[in-house]
């Protein structure tokens, strides 16, 4: 093995032929001879070539090593640089990326060099690479590598801040780590931020940024700004493509206009406009209307928190538009305060407007009652809602959870109050909590707290709400439950637990029980019951011998179990099935209308969907029918109203009396309890209960959401 090892370095060195220069062996040293065999640099170094095991000369250069380190020298054996390198190696004729080590770590360091041994580049790079006329470079911010570049002359083209840096044609493509692409010339001038994609097309660029389209010349040139939905080619010539204008009324009065794919509401009652899959916060407000750079983020108070699509920079303004907080990178609401995020760190403000810390912080996040978290020299603490410090900065971490705090100190948990006081010393690799259920873990051990009071220990992690009770397991893996005041009222000793109505079922060996919140039992295992359902109108479901019946909530037998199935109570009536039939009967088991239904709906302000033979109709509680059944479908509307749909899937409606609103001849229809939305031959239109067109049936689309109605034309 050992004289196939010097063959291969032997033809390796052979090989190593460049520019008429030799590198050879001597004594274990390495030297270099000319063509004719002269001896240009001595055999005096432990390694010539590169640290990649070539050997090739590079424009009269190679590279040497002594006493474990590489440098630069000539051919003529004239030293460029001391040997003070890690790694060097050739990236082309006249340039050579080398690497030291840190001075506190193991950790490499890369440049580049010239081929006279001049630092081109200076040696701060985890990674550095060719890159058209520049260099592509990385370094780590924590775990995250990021990419830049440098130019040749050691100036920082893009900082080195992107997940990935590409290059099209004259532009450079720097991708964000949150996914967003910021745009900048070959020589770095920064053109675009922010965007969201680039398209190539036809002869420039599509980019889209906050879901608008704008096109660029390949040069980085704007042609059309970011205001449109796309571009198409029209006679050779780029042309832009508008978004479909929606105009939103209140009752009759128009209220606002916008352009963009469709529109929505959000929870908290703000319109939402979709624009190619981007959404944007919308308000009637003058400064937001006027201006399309201004998206809306947020709304807090009379407080508007935007972003500026083309600054990438977020503000907060009052409602006429006065910037009180601006040009951060990022702005949350935090109850009446702001978190306001640049370059040093993140500030508090208050809703005036005014910086309430003297030095930024690392992080902030809301606490309790309207305090706050903060951390500073990598440790947490906890802020008073004028900003003051309640606590020192000492701890790991600190969660708001509920009305405490739960605390990480020298990597133990622990809970505090919002006096910064501890209820539960930091003893416990993990702490959560169920409401006012404190859960902390100490190895396999999981000890319950109520109120700072230990309540109960199990191996079993207790994960899991039953309602407003912790389920609780014991060392067996049998479920009981504990109330919010730490009072087990079931005690772990059944098999499953589920509620039903504000009663629990409980199974063990024994059979099926029934317990109140109390715990209380008010069905016995041995009155053999196979199950106990639905609850409603004071009535429990219950099953035994495989038929059905009724017990009430003190576990009495109402209404015996002769029934194959059953629903719950509802005004005064329950659904009940006899020979695969359905009728119904009252509480005193008065079978009030005949089983003679296939399927029926329990009574709504007293009125019944019943289906025979596919088809539906409705009933009353005499069980007289009071629309016909003749209806491929009916279902109930939360105004009480029914959409009926005819055999040919044309669409109705009709009111709990059976009385029509609107006759069947509609492809769609909703009710919105004043007016009704209604498509007819893909055209929109919307309708009072007496049929006349509020909006006429000749809209692209129409949506009514709350008290508005969105027409898009």
């Amino acid at each position: 093995m050992r004289a196939l090892s010097s063959i291969l370095l032997f033809i390796s060195i052979s090989l190593a032929f460049a520019e008429d220069f030799t590198v050879f062996e001597k004594g274990g040293y390495y030297g270099i001879k000319d063509q004719s065999g002269a001896v240009t640099v001595p055999a005096v170094y432990e390694r010539l070539g590169w640290s990649d095991g070539s050997s090739e000369v590079r424009n009269g250069v190679i590279g040497y090593k002594q006493n474990g380190s590489w440098g630069l020298i000539t051919v003529r054996n004239k030293p460029l640089t001391q040997q003070k390198f890690y790694t060097i190696v050739p990236i082309s004729a006249n340039y050579f990326k080398a690497s030291i080590k840190g001075k506190f770590s193991n950790r490499l360091f890369h440049g580049i060099l010239d081929k006279k041994g001049k630092t081109l580049v200076s040696f701060n790079y985890f990674t550095i690479d060719p890159f058209g006329v520049n260099w592509l470079v990385s370094d780590f911010d924590g775990n995250r590598q990021l990419f830049g570049v440098v130019s040749m002359n050691n100036e920082v083209v893009i900082p080195t801040k992107y997940k990935r840096v590409s290059e099209v044609n004259s532009l450079l493509i720097a991708e964000q780590p949150g996914s967003k692409i910021d745009l900048y010339k070959n020589g770095g001038q920064l053109i675009q931020l922010g965007l969201d994609s680039l398209t190539n097309t036809y002869d420039g660029v599509t980019a889209y940024r906050d879901g608008y389209a704008g096109y660029l010349l390949s040069s980085g040139s704007v042609v059309y700004d970011f205001d449109y939905k796309k571009f198409r080619l029209e006679n050779s010539q780029v042309k832009p493509v508008s978004f479909p204008e929606w105009k939103i009324y209140q009752k009759d009065t128009l209220f606002l206009s916008w352009q963009c794919d469709s529109l929505s509401m959000s929870e908290n009652g703000m319109l939402i406009a979709f624009l190619n899959g981007a959404h944007h916060f919308l308000l009637k407000n003058e400064t937001l209307l006027s201006n399309h750079e201004l998206v809306l983020k947020e709304v807090s108070t009379d407080k508007m928190i935007v972003q500026n699509s083309k600054s990438r920079q977020w503000s907060v303004l009052l409602e006429d538009g006065t910037a009180i907080i601006k040009q951060y990178d990022s702005i949350h609401a935090m109850g009446d305060f702001f978190g306001a995020r640049n370059h040093t760190g993140w500030n508090l403000h208050h809703s005036t407007g005014q910086q309430m810390n003297r030095f930024p912080f690392q992080e902030l996040k809301p606490g309790v009652e309207g305090q706050f978290l903060a951390k500073k020299n990598d440790h947490w603490g906890i802020l008073t809602s004028d900003a003051s410090e309640l606590s020192s900065f000492k701890y790991d971490s600190i969660v708001a959870d509920g009305d405490a705090y739960v605390v990480s100190y020298l990597n133990m948990w622990g809970t505090m109050n919002t006096n910064a006081e501890w209820i539960i010393r930091p003893s416990f690799q993990e702490i959560f909590k169920h409401n006012d259920i404190l859960i902390g873990r100490r190895g396999r051990g999981y000890s319950v707290f109520s109120k700072g009071e230990f309540k109960f220990k199990t191996t079993a992690k207790p994960t899991d709400r039953i309602g407003e009770f912790t389920l609780m397991l014991s060392e067996e893996l049998k479920m009981g439950l504990l109330n919010d005041y730490g009072e087990m009222v079931i005690y772990p000793s059944y098999d499953r637990i589920q509620m039903v109505g504000d009663h629990f079922t409980l199974w063990d060996s024994t059979g099926v029980s029934l317990a109140e919140k109390t715990g209380r039992i008010i069905l016995k295992p041995e009155e053999n019951y196979q199950e106990v359902s639905g609850f409603s109108e004071e009535y429990f479901s219950v099953k035994k011998e495989n038929r059905w019946g009724f017990v009430d909530d003190h576990g009495r037998l109402r209404i015996s179990n002769r029934y194959d199935d059953v629903r719950t109570f509802q005004e005064g009536m329950a659904p009940v099935k006899l020979r695969e039939k359905w009728g119904f009967i009252n509480k005193e088991e008065h079978l009030v209308i005949q089983p003679y239904y296939q399927s029926v709906t329990k009574f709504n302000d007293g009125v019944s969907v019943v289906q025979i033979d596919g088809k539906y109709g409705l009933i009353n509680t005499e069980g007289k029918e009071v629309l016909e059944l003749i209806w491929k479908s009916i279902n109930r509307l939360p105004t009480g109203n029914y959409i009926v749909q005819n055999m040919d899937d044309q669409f109705g409606l009709v009111n709990g009396a059976g009385r029509f609103i609107l006759r069947s001849e509609y492809d769609h229809l909703q009710d919105f309890g004043n007016q009704v939305l209604v498509s007819k031959g893909g055209a929109w239109g919307v309708l009072d209960y007496s049929g006349h067109q509020i909006f006429k049936i000749n809209h692209e689309e129409i949506k009514v959401v709350k008290n508005l109605t969105m027409v898009r034309n």
